[in-house]
């Protein structure tokens, strides 16, 4: 149960966290079409970052929902 909750926190984080990063795909795709430069180091710093919030997201949104579930059932 306990993991299942965990689990069910994180899983949350990544939806909502994707449904943004498509959100700015969709601007970067129109940067491409009107021929704005992007320069590969600047998108790989943005893929560390990404990568480092979804990490500390989805840990922490499964010690929100654990810490929830135990507030709950006392």
């Amino acid at each position: 149960m306990n993991s299942g909750i965990f689990i069910l926190g994180g899983v949350t984080f990544l939806t909502a966290f994707v449904l943004f990063k498509i959100s700015a795909f969709i601007f970067l795709l129109q940067d491409i079409k009107e021929g704005k430069e992007r320069s590969w180091l600047k998108l790989f710093q943005v893929f560390l970052v990404d990568l480092i919030i979804m990490i500390i997201g989805v840990i922490g949104t499964g010690i929100l929902f654990m810490t929830l579930l135990k507030m709950a059932h006392g």
